[in-house]
């Protein structure tokens, strides 16, 4: 956690500190992250670093839950409970896809904490940030299939799982060029990956996904 003296510094400067630590920490991983530069390019001292986290590990994690918390509240923000699943996960999909272009920088440090050597961060943040999404899928799942939305043979943690992981791995593919290639190979498009392209694969995730839950008629 973060010492008090950090909510005592102006919003403006506190935010700065942050965006740069993100997008410092993404750029360069967390071991070859220099605090000196970071403070540079925050425009404070070094030693004020210090005032604010106990050391580099402390800074880094709060970045972590920081850009959680952002993504959360730009996804979940607008949401109306009273969706069915297919317009609140269409909504996951598509929000998720507009922070995750305009801020990649956070998703580049989720998928790092999977990397080698990150495990005493994996360790702190990995249940933190995966109980909620799942936690948030299963109860809706379950919810509209006593509401008859969704097929009674579903496996709830299965499809929740399946649901989350295409998310992943759609958001990486946004940013990742190794994930951008697959993506390319595997659904068999070219060119750029604008905001066309984007709503035509979340279009067919939607179908996809209404298909796998949806109670056949009839």
């Amino acid at each position: 956690m973060p010492k008090e003296t950090l909510f005592k510094i102006a919003a403006e400067k506190r935010e700065h500190l942050l965006r740069e630590a993100a997008l410092l920490f993404a750029e360069r991983g967390f071991n070859q992250t220099d605090v000196a530069e970071l403070a540079g390019r925050a425009g404070v001292a070094k030693g004020s670093i210090y005032n604010y986290f106990e050391n580099k590990e402390d800074l880094y994690l709060y970045v972590c839950r920081d850009g959680m918390e952002r993504s959360r509240r730009a996804v979940y923000g607008d949401m109306d409970p009273e969706w069915d699943v297919y317009r609140q996960v269409e909504h996951i999909f598509r929000q998720g896809a507009r922070f995750v272009l305009a801020y990649p920088e956070y998703l580049i440090l989720y998928d790092n904490i999977s990397s080698a050597g990150m495990d005493r961060f994996s360790e702190q943040m990995s249940l933190e940030v995966e109980k909620f999404t799942a936690d948030y899928l299963k109860r809706l799942i379950r919810r509209d299939m006593e509401l008859g939305r969704v097929r009674n043979d579903v496996d709830v943690n299965w499809s929740a799982f399946f649901i989350n992981s295409l998310y992943i791995i759609f958001m990486t593919s946004l940013v990742s060029g190794h994930f951008k290639i697959r993506m390319r190979e595997y659904l068999e498009f070219e060119g750029e990956i604008d905001k066309e392209s984007i709503e035509k694969q979340l279009r067919s995730m939607a179908v996809m996904i209404d298909r796998l839950l949806r109670p056949v008629k009839g």
